[in-house]
């Protein structure tokens, strides 16, 4: 009887509107979005490249010719040089093919278009050189081969954040936007719970007072229905976790594995949730759906999941609140997967998930064994 309730219980879920607009057609609407809204910003804004530099010379320097040869060449160069008058340098700046003007003469100076990252590169690079022209000058007279060495260690030097890559995680920046739709969604796997108590008690569907009159035990159809509900929920995630790595090309990292165990777990905990409001709250199924979303969403709300500058008041006023909100406690287990080397603080949160799936699952059976009913 049990694999029978559970298999029926998982068939007739999967029909349910609610459940397919919610925890598959909302993370994919959501993930297409953001998608869009961020394709492509992280390389443009973080990536480096070669950045295409005019020099102007009005007065020969040999010393900085060699700089710019030593930055110019090799494996791995900061810049890439084009040498021409002031006429055509301004045009190719004008035009966009060129980042900056490097001016030669008395002193070094520096002409840019915009305030990006290259430009800002370039800046750095000018005053580097400005701020260690006697250095370099005064080695080019004493042995000119250590020329090559000091270039070499100016560009890497200005170049440093694009050495230092995270350990296993994802670099891009804009990845923390799916993990919270991830933790959005499970936080929503509330609306699964809710069967668990209308499936089961008498009064409050057909299909309840049904089984009420079974010959099954109530306790194991619980079960069933609880561990169905568990199982589609988790089955959702899957989905919207692969949905999100295999059709948008979301990169999660090495961590992958790790992503779909913390999103199952996430979205059993939101489950039980569900099963917990719907056996403490007293009414219509309607009336049970409306607060297991309204808690659902407050707590997105307060995990910073739709404002992100709620989530450091809370931290700072509330500490306790973010602890014992379960959106937050899933939010920041992918927030720590994704910048942490280690797997200590992934660890405590899943901890904390299994200790709250525990505490909602077993609230929702104290308060609703042992039933009677005047009528049926």
């Amino acid at each position: 009887m049990f694999f029978n309730e559970f298999k029926y219980f998982i068939i007739s879920t999967l029909r349910a509107k609610q459940l397919i607009l919610w925890l598959i057609l909302f993370p994919m609407v959501m993930g297409i979005l953001f998608k869009l809204a961020f394709n492509g910003l992280t390389e443009k804004q973080f990536s480096f490249k070669v950045i295409p530099t005019a020099v102007v010379e009005t007065k020969e320097n040999s010393i900085f010719r060699e700089v710019i040869k030593g930055v110019s060449e090799g494996d791995d160069p900061l810049l890439k040089v084009r040498y021409t008058d002031k006429e055509e340098a301004e045009k190719l700046l004008i035009k966009g093919d060129i980042e900056g003007i490097i001016f030669v003469d008395d002193t070094i100076s520096l002409t840019v278009a915009g305030s990006d990252m290259e430009e800002t590169i370039l800046k750095a690079f000018t005053d580097r050189y400005l701020t260690q022209e006697k250095l370099i000058t005064d080695t080019a007279k004493k042995d000119p081969s250590k020329i090559p060495a000091m270039t070499k260690a100016m560009s890497d030097e200005i170049k440093v954040l694009d050495e230092e890559p995270i350990e296993a995680s994802s670099t891009d920046r804009y990845i923390t936007y799916f993990y919270n739709l991830l933790a959005m969604v499970a936080a929503c796997s509330s609306v699964t719970g809710l069967s668990v108590v209308t499936a089961t008690e008498a009064d409050q569907s057909p299909l309840g007072a049904r089984k009420c009159c079974s010959p099954t035990p109530k306790l194991i159809s619980t079960l069933a229905v609880l561990l169905g509900s568990w199982a589609v929920s988790a089955v959702c995630m899957v989905i919207s976790v692969s949905f999100l790595a295999f059709v948008l090309k979301i990169g999660f990292g090495s961590r992958l594995p790790l992503v779909y165990a913390g999103g199952i777990l996430g979205s059993i905990t939101g489950t039980s949730m569900g099963y917990m409001i719907a056996s403490l709250v007293k009414g219509s199924y309607e009336k049970k759906n409306a607060v297991a979303m309204t808690v659902s969403l407050g707590g997105n709300f307060l995990s910073g999941l739709m404002v992100a500058e709620i989530k450091p008041v809370i931290m700072e006023k509330l500490p306790l609140l973010n602890e014992l909100n379960p959106s937050a406690v899933i939010c920041d287990s992918f927030y720590y997967l994704n910048i942490d080397s280690g797997y200590e603080r992934f660890i405590g949160k899943m901890l904390t998930l299994a200790a709250m799936t525990a505490i909602f699952t077993a609230i929702g059976f104290i308060f609703t064994r042992r039933k009677k009913y005047a009528s049926i």
